[in-house]
Order: C-alpha cells, then sequence, then structure tokens
C-alpha cells in the first residue's frame, strides 16, 4: 500500500471512528437519531447547496470503500524476493542476495577496480545492472562480455533463478589519481 492510500485510510478511519460513535450515542440515547434526521431532511436536503455537498462527500467516501474493498483482493506479489517451490515448501531469495552474488562475481574479474549491481524482478526471472569501474588498458568489450556470462552463470548456479539480461555499465576507468577540476 503506497503512501497516498495509506493516508487516505487514516481519514477514513477517522470519520468511521466519528460514525461508529455517533451510532453508539443513538444507542444509547434513540431521539438523538430522530433529531439528526429532522436537521438532514429540513435544513440539509431542503436546500440545494448542502444537499450537493452532502452527495459529494457521500461519493468520496463510497469510492474510498471501494478502493480498500478492492485492495484486499489485489495479489500482492513478493517484489523483493523470487519464490521457488520445491516438494517441501517454498524458497524465497531476495534480490539482495542475487545482487551480492553478482558484486562477488564481477569483483572477482581481472580489471575491475569497482562495481556495483543492481537487479529486477522480470517474471520469475531477474535482470541485472552492473556499474563498473575498470583499470586503464583493458578491452573493455571484451570485459564486459566475460562479466555478463560469468555473473549470468553465476546467479543461475547458485539460486536457480533464471536471468534475462546482464547489462554492464563501465562508469570510469581507474587513473589512480583524483583529477583537480580546471575551470
Amino acid at each position: 500500500m503506497n503512501i497516498i492510500l495509506r493516508v487516505l485510510l487514516a481519514v477514513y478511519a477517522f470519520f468511521l471512528t466519528i460514525a461508529s460513535m455517533f451510532a453508539m450515542l443513538v444507542t444509547i440515547k434513540s431521539d438523538i437519531l430522530s433529531e439528526a434526521y429532522t436537521y438532514l431532511y429540513n435544513d440539509v436536503l431542503a436546500h440545494r447547496n448542502p444537499s450537493i455537498i452532502m452527495f459529494i462527500v457521500s461519493s468520496i467516501f463510497f469510492c474510498l470503500s471501494l478502493t480498500f474493498l478492492l485492495s484486499g483482493f489485489k495479489p500482492e506479489g513478493d517484489k523483493k524476493a523470487i519464490i521457488k517451490y520445491n516438494k517441501n515448501g517454498d524458497i524465497r531469495i531476495t534480490l539482495n542476495s542475487i545482487e551480492n552474488i553478482a558484486l562477488a562475481t564481477s569483483r572477482k574479474l581481472n580489471g575491475i577496480r569497482d562495481s556495483k549491481a543492481f537487479v529486477t524482478k522480470v517474471g520469475e526471472g531477474v535482470s541485472i545492472t552492473v556499474k563498473a569501474i575498470v583499470l586503464p588498458d583493458i578491452n573493455i568489450p571484451l570485459l564486459s562480455e566475460d562479466m555478463q556470462q560469468k555473473v549470468k552463470s553465476a546467479v543461475e548456479d547458485c539460486t536457480g533463478v533464471q536471468v534475462d539480461s546482464v547489462r554492464v555499465l563501465v562508469e570510469s576507468i581507474f587513473t589512480g589519481y583524483k583529477s583537480a577540476r580546471v575551470e
């Protein structure tokens, strides 16, 4: 549930609390209901503007009720893990675990100074992006292809999760010193 739905749910719960307090009060003192009905019938519904406002407020609460009702039936898959089923139960492999496998594999390669890995879930598989800083005098296309193959096989061998793609982004060439910016 995102933050907007949570705020709406809080507002909805607040007004529902007031309505339930009114219902409890009516059960204790029943003439409040007839006074409220008389007020609504004579003062609110008799005039056009208050009845329009009451219709709009009622429509908003109706829409909120439908939204919360339907959000309860919406299947919410686990977005941060890959779930595999076997005869003993289910196995959840988090995307963070897959990210760490890709990171460890990419850092073992010669010519990689530093790397970062990002994993996104694509159906039952994953897509991996590796951002790397490479050493100078390295054949970047060969290194990138080697990284793609090794990361893909390491993740698939360790987790059994299908890797749809491995993207390699060479962010920088390591020079060994920080260059002073000349402006």
